[in-house]
């Protein structure tokens, strides 16, 4: 894994109270509820919206930051 994807996942193990193997595994497996176990409710709520909101969801996936991550993990 490259020092980038290592530096991303350890910033957001950080952020949502898990390892960077637990994030790792969810997002192989496309789990992204067992990533909001220990998130704060408040933001858990907010992921939750823009998930089930197609455009919002879409806004996202286009933003430069979005972009970003998904050519680090594209570049593995």
């Amino acid at each position: 894994m490259s020092e980038n994807i290592n530096n991303l996942l350890s910033q957001l193990s950080k952020k949502l109270g898990v390892s960077s193997n637990e994030i790792a595994s969810a997002a192989q497996k496309g789990d992204v509820q067992s990533l909001l176990k220990n998130a704060d409710t408040e933001e858990a709520k907010q992921f939750n919206a823009v998930l089930s909101d197609p455009e919002k969801t879409k806004q996202v996936l286009n933003s430069p930051q979005a972009k970003a991550i998904m050519k680090l993990l594209s570049d593995k």
